[in-house]
């Protein structure tokens, strides 16, 4: 038996060698971007938003969902893992095999089809693999090619915070250690580059606002941050990934959240939205039931609050004459456990 084991595993290491060697390819060839014979194709699958979930318990991609995707790679002959994969001097290698490729889930598991280039790997070092996608349009093809991708904000019709860019980004390096394309399956998990802001309101414990129904509050804002925001699609010469940014507005902008069509229990209304940047406060406009007077009041706690990205913000406010008091406030993840794509792209907690 262990000479069969001894045999098998030198079976092995020998067809992962001979696969690789078959791929090993020139500068000369990189350059011209000739796609290479003989390798072992990359193969992807689309998990949920946390990595530490198990693959039996993850959540996966709707079939027919599409993302995009880079991959880079060591190219010179002398290099090593701990090579640059680019300098001033030596500009970032492209070839057929390191352009955008398209790719579409196929099956209930996540599997990743590819819709025209394909990756192939191209030697036994680190590959870095990113794939981009919106999560509120994953059934439109992905048209991301540059090395920054901005989104707007403020797209839609301003109804629902589906309307709004929801962009995802799996970020992997890896090398393929196995000898055959399904023992490298890369995997990808995605995570949120913008936030998610959620107001809930009621009245206050004193008294001093007693508002009978939702109709008396006006709008929930958002003041100062970002219309845009821009996702890095590309890698640092380390390998690493630049941060998501954002460009300042001013506290003279204001974003309006959406109002949830089922408010969040014991609150008389909800509102939500997708927002980037720092924000300059969250203002409240409601008027009172009998005299129609306007009240305008700010969030103060919320002045020069930078929201991260993939992460959830919950203010808990209790509406008091001519100000509000911030009950509770809540920073999570937005990536937990029990995040499910929905079929439209929505994120179900």
């Amino acid at each position: 038996m262990k000479i069969a084991k001894y045999l098998y595993m030198a079976t092995a290491t020998l067809a992962m060698a001979i696969a690789l060697a078959l791929g090993s390819c020139s500068g000369a060839e990189v350059e011209n971007g000739r796609q290479q014979q003989g390798l072992m194709p990359v193969l992807f699958s689309a998990g949920n938003m946390e990595a530490a979930v198990t693959r039996a318990s993850a959540a996966y991609m709707p079939e027919g969902s599409y993302f995009a995707c880079k991959m880079f790679f060591h190219a010179g002959a002398s290099d090593t893992d701990s090579t640059k994969f680019y300098t001033d001097d030596n500009k970032l290698t492209v070839d057929v095999n390191m352009a955008t490729a398209q790719l579409q889930i196929d099956n209930e598991t996540g599997n990743a089809a590819y819709q025209g280039n394909t990756f192939y790997w191209q030697n036994r070092m680190d590959h870095v693999f990113l794939a981009l996608a919106d999560n509120n349009r994953l059934t439109d093809k992905p048209v991301f090619t540059d090395d920054l991708i901005e989104f707007d904000l403020t797209r839609g019709d301003k109804t629902s915070m589906a309307e709004q860019p929801d962009p995802i980004l799996a970020y992997v390096k890896t090398k393929p250690a196995g000898a055959t394309p399904e023992a490298n399956r890369v995997k990808l998990y995605f995570k949120h580059q913008f936030a998610q802001v959620q107001v809930n309101l009621k009245n206050a414990q004193d008294k001093s606002v007693n508002l009978k129904d939702t109709t008396f509050i006006d709008n929930v804002e958002l003041l100062g941050v970002s219309k845009t925001g821009t996702v890095p699609f590309s890698i640092k010469p380390n390998g690493d990934v630049p941060g998501t940014t954002s460009k300042a507005e001013g506290k003279d902008y204001a974003f309006s959240l959406f109002d949830c069509k089922t408010p969040t229990a014991g609150y008389l209304r909800t509102y939500e939205g997708i927002a980037f940047g720092t924000m300059q406060g969250i203002q409240v406009t409601w008027h009172e039931p009998d005299t129609n007077i306007e009240h305008k009041a700010i969030l103060k706690s919320t002045i020069d609050a930078k929201l991260e990205s993939g992460k959830k913000y919950i203010y808990n406010i209790e509406l008091r004459r001519s100000v509000i008091a911030q009950v509770v406030a809540e920073i999570a993840d937005w990536e937990v456990d029990e995040n499910e794509y929905d079929a439209s792209g929505t994120i179900v907690n």
